[in-house]
């Protein structure tokens, strides 16, 4: 059944914008006329070439998920629910335009689950809790699972970004200090000394300063280049390769994402199988969700084992990366018929490891920046002594 690019207007008389699929253009046009939206513009979209759509904000889903779930669990028809939240200013445009789209794709006679499939902003986790909801008629259960799923999520992302906030800022601070000092004041320093050119970090200092200022436009537009090129590539699978390798060079980094890793990976599992997924399809999502580039080599390894009548334990001991609580447990669990239960016990716990070592990390890290600033200033301080008295020396032996 081939897919359909279409604008139309509502019954609220606003244009939109969506995708159905359907046997023909003119069906296409019955299913939204008998809703009461107006066709623009019907195009057809080749599959193959459907562009990606960026990822919802974990904010919209934690706020979309919980409010979701009161409306459904109170009763409210979905369509009724959704539209309701598509006027939600506490969402982002981006956001509301998706669920407008929500909306458009179940009046078309898609099912909850194929419509957030097809509207390419969610995660596999939301989509196959939908899917496993409404087909179990447990959409409620389901929605207020996610939104425990993705508050815990948010809650320790926070507590990383909130412990980190006090280092980066001392790292911008220092390093604007450090700027206003090459470029600023020494150059003006120096002009004291007339045609003289000093020697050492400090010429380079010099030369760094009179390259900006005759080529400014050219150092702007390649440090905004830099800055975005390296944004997209850390977006992309091999730039989080990359800082992944660079963040693994520091054991105490190294051991703290491994727990981070653990902790997401045991919430998303669990909530899968709590929800009916299958247990090869919820260990590669609950991987893929934790952005491990070693856990997520180990998928094949732990779904063949599964497919040969392994059990979850020996799956995850054979790759070779979870800590051995979590496996302990999770053995546990499965003896006793309770596997999502104790996997969330063990990501409580992570979670509260991670906040202890990011405590730990975050005042090692403090006392390491401040010495590592003092001891550049401190050099650049000798450097400037030891330049400004060998020019005093060459302008004594001038006279």
């Amino acid at each position: 059944m081939p897919t359909y690019m279409f604008d139309a207007v509502n019954p609220n008389g606003k244009i939109v914008k969506g995708k159905l699929d359907a046997e023909s253009e003119v069906g296409l046009v019955n299913k939204l006329s008998q809703e009461g939206y107006v066709v623009l513009n019907v195009q057809t979209v080749s599959k193959k070439k459907r562009s990606m759509k960026l990822r919802a904000k974990l904010s919209d889903l934690v706020l979309f998920t919980r409010q979701f779930s009161t409306m459904i669990n109170a009763g409210v028809r979905i369509k009724n629910a959704l539209n309701l939240l598509s006027r939600q200013e506490a969402f982002s445009k981006s956001f509301r335009k998706i669920i407008s789209e929500l909306v458009v794709s179940i009046d078309g006679g898609m099912s909850l689950s194929e419509a957030f499939e097809q509207a390419g902003a969610f995660d596999p986790v939301l989509t196959n809790l939908m899917q496993a909801g409404e087909s179990g008629g447990v959409l409620d259960e389901s929605l207020s699972k996610l939104s425990k799923f993705y508050e815990d999520s948010k809650k320790l992302r926070d507590e990383i970004r909130s412990a980190m906030a006090y280092p980066v800022f001392v790292s911008i601070f220092a390093i604007l200090i450090l700027m206003v000092i090459s470029l600023f004041i020494l150059p003006n320093l120096f002009k004291a000394f007339g045609n003289m050119k000093p020697g050492g970090v400090v010429a380079v200092l010099i030369n760094t300063n009179d390259y900006i200022a005759h080529n400014w436009l050219t150092v702007v537009v390649f440090l905004a280049s830099a800055f975005i090129g390296g944004a997209l590539f850390m977006r992309t699978p091999y730039g989080v390769m990359v800082k992944s390798f660079v963040l693994n060079l520091f054991p105490p980094i190294k051991k703290l994402r491994r727990l981070e890793n653990s902790s997401s990976f045991s919430k998303t599992l669990a909530t899968l199988i709590s929800s009916g997924v299958s247990i090869t399809n919820a260990v590669e999502m609950a991987a893929n969700a934790t952005s491990s580039h070693k856990l997520i080599s180990s998928v094949p390894l732990m779904i063949d084992t599964l497919k040969n009548g392994g059990t979850l334990k020996e799956a995850m001991q054979k790759s070779n990366y979870f800590p051995q609580l979590l496996v302990e447990m999770v053995g546990t669990g499965e003896e006793t018929g309770r596997v999502d239960e104790m996997l969330n016990k063990v990501a409580e716990f992570y979670d509260q490891e991670v906040s202890v070592k990011l405590k730990q990390i975050v005042s090692m890290v403090e006392p390491a920046m401040i010495g590592i600033i003092g001891l550049f200033v401190g050099f650049l301080a000798f450097s400037l002594y030891q330049t400004m008295f060998s020019l005093e020396q060459g302008v004594g032996q001038h006279f």
